[in-house]
């Protein structure tokens, strides 16, 4: 399983894995790793091959038991429904749109909605990326959905939620009081993930009037980008700028019409920006 990642499109950090289990959350990120640049297509998995992929227990050898967990993830994802509203339509997808166990040659036969390729395919930009193996070897549910989200902002090291917002992402109990969060959300998160996010310190922040705590703020060391020495150096960029990042959309790809655009108007600094974009995400990817 060694330099198996993990990538997505950063929203489906927004979205709450409800009563998931520890071993559900491993089976869903394990199927969401062999999915990223799958497109639409269907994928043949292995019982053996996820057992191995989600660090499932090995103890765990009846094979009803694996596919009752499987089911359950299904049927838990069902309530994972991706939200599109304008002022006429309400659109609701479901991230896999097949999903086939079979039992008898021990294999799981699943796809991603076509609506919702692109969270998993063709992503260059506002993207969560991390080793699934790192995920995999935690225990609580609340230390591996806060590792997910925290991912997010390793090269920022800084975080800052509404409590609100924290308990409804990470699934928390509505009878929880804050002595509550504490002890059993709080404690796991920095107990597990200190050893992958450095200095990782909490601090609640009261509301301005009463003390109710109002926002949670996490910080830890950011993770130096990778520099490669193959990589062309920028113009016009101040020194902590000097390399191209796959997380910050360069102009020229965020410009939908640039295509069109170019054959009227040729930018010398932007094309020279675009190549040297493109390069640089090649040199990335074959790391």
């Amino acid at each position: 399983m060694s330099g198996e990642t993990v990538i997505y499109k950063n929203e489906m950090n927004l979205v709450p894995l409800r009563r998931f289990t520890a071993t559900e959350i491993n089976l869903f990120f394990a199927m969401c790793n062999k999915l990223k640049e799958q497109d639409t297509n269907t994928l043949h998995l292995s019982f053996n091959e996820l057992k191995e992929l989600s660090n499932y227990s090995p103890e765990t050898r009846n094979i009803n038991r694996f596919v009752d967990d499987l089911q359950r993830v299904y049927d838990k994802m069902l309530d994972i429904r991706y939200t599109i509203r304008t002022e006429t339509k309400i659109k609701k997808f479901v991230l896999f749109y097949k999903y086939e166990i079979d039992i008898s040659e021990r294999y799981l036969e699943i796809a991603t909605s076509p609506d919702l390729k692109y969270i998993l395919n063709s992503i260059t930009s506002n993207f969560t990326k991390f080793e699934l193996k790192e995920m995999t070897h935690l225990k609580s549910t609340y230390a591996k959905n806060m590792f997910r989200i925290l991912k997010q902002y390793k090269h920022t090291g800084y975080m800052k939620i509404k409590i609100d917002d924290f308990r409804e992402r990470l699934d928390i109990p509505n009878s929880y009081r804050m002595s509550n969060i504490n002890q059993f959300v709080l404690t796991p998160i920095i107990k597990e993930l200190s050893t992958i996010f450095n200095n990782l310190h909490i601090n609640k922040i009261k509301a301005k009037k009463g003390r109710k705590i109002e926002w949670l703020e996490f910080t830890f060391d950011a993770e130096k980008r990778i520099h490669n020495k193959r990589q062309p150096q920028m113009t016009n960029v101040g020194k902590q700028r000097q390399y191209i990042s796959r997380e910050k959309t360069p102009r020229w790809l965020e410009e939908r019409t640039y295509e069109k655009q170019i054959k009227n108007e040729y930018d010398p600094q932007l094309e020279k920006e675009r190549k040297a974009f493109l390069k640089q995400l090649q040199l990335d990817w074959e790391d």
